[in-house]
């Protein structure tokens, strides 16, 4: 099988290290034509337009931002001959639609999306699980690149798309505005917030430690909701600017059902801390 890869940003690069050193990468396009030479360059394929990549792939990604795989599409459906390929966009929010052009054209259309943030360079792939979706014979090729990838493959069909991406917004995006707004208040006595995330980061690793060696991320709650003090709580909000308190009390009514469901609170407890949280919320 041999890739052709439309969009030499992280993703793309990450993907096209992988399949070049599996001999499997046919070639990888950017935006511009100078973007895509130094491409072919630093992963040693021939330099080529997206049409060529048609006529060369048996199986192409695109790699384009969200926004743009419906215009990526288009403009490829346009330009090639009908043709028996596998196009496989790798967004975790879009379904299939649009990739109809290609579809027109012959193409057998479907997604691999990655559950994993690209930071650039060829990140570890290993273990990663990737979402499918599409035809039969795009899944299967889909299916055959996560195995090169060395990652995990599940379905996650089209309809559900939307709320497989909030799993994973949460688990990363707001993960990272937890930790801002925790170093935003950490400040106040460190100095910068360069000191304030410092001093955090171990904190933060230990928890991430704790939750990499867990089957699951609820059982290695801690704090003073997970051990009932309603007290301490109440202090916390007392002691916030005004400006946290609705993201402290939202957190903090989520992470109440997480101690009642743990059982390390029991109900009265648990509508102690609804009263005191939902009281100061909004």
């Amino acid at each position: 099988m041999k890739v052709g890869i439309i969009g030499g940003g992280r993703v793309g690069s990450c993907f096209a290290a992988y399949l070049r050193d599996a001999g499997a990468l046919a070639g990888i396009t950017a935006s511009t034509e100078q973007h895509s030479r130094q491409l072919a360059q630093e992963f040693g394929v021939p330099p080529m337009d997206n049409a060529g990549l048609w006529q060369a792939a048996d199986v192409l990604l695109l790699t384009v931002p969200d926004r743009l795989i419906g215009t990526a599409a288009q403009e490829l459906a346009q330009s090639v001959a009908p043709a028996e390929k596998i196009v496989l966009h790798v967004s975790g929010s879009l379904g299939l639609e649009p990739l109809a052009p290609l579809q027109a054209v012959g193409a057998h259309v479907g997604s691999l999306h990655p559950l994993q943030s690209f930071a650039g360079g060829k990140m570890q792939l290993a273990g990663v699980y990737m979402a499918l979706d599409g035809d039969s014979e795009a899944q299967d090729a889909a299916r055959e690149l996560v195995q090169l990838f060395g990652g995990k493959a599940f379905s996650v069909p089209a309809a559900e798309r939307a709320a497989y991406h909030a799993a994973a917004c949460i688990c990363s995006n707001y993960a990272v505005a937890v930790e801002a707004m925790a170093a935003q208040l950490m400040s106040r006595w460190t100095g910068s917030d360069a000191a304030a995330w410092e001093a955090l980061l171990p904190l933060f690793k230990g928890t991430a430690a704790n939750l990499e060696a867990a089957q699951k991320p609820a059982s290695v709650l801690t704090g003073p909701i997970a051990r009932g003090d309603v007290s301490t709580v109440a202090k916390h909000l007392a002691a916030l600017p005004e400006a946290l308190l609705p993201n402290y009390c939202s957190l903090g009514l989520a992470t109440t059902s997480l101690a009642l469901a743990n059982g390390t609170i029991d109900e009265n407890t648990a509508d102690e801390l609804r009263k005191l949280l939902g009281g100061n919320y909004g």
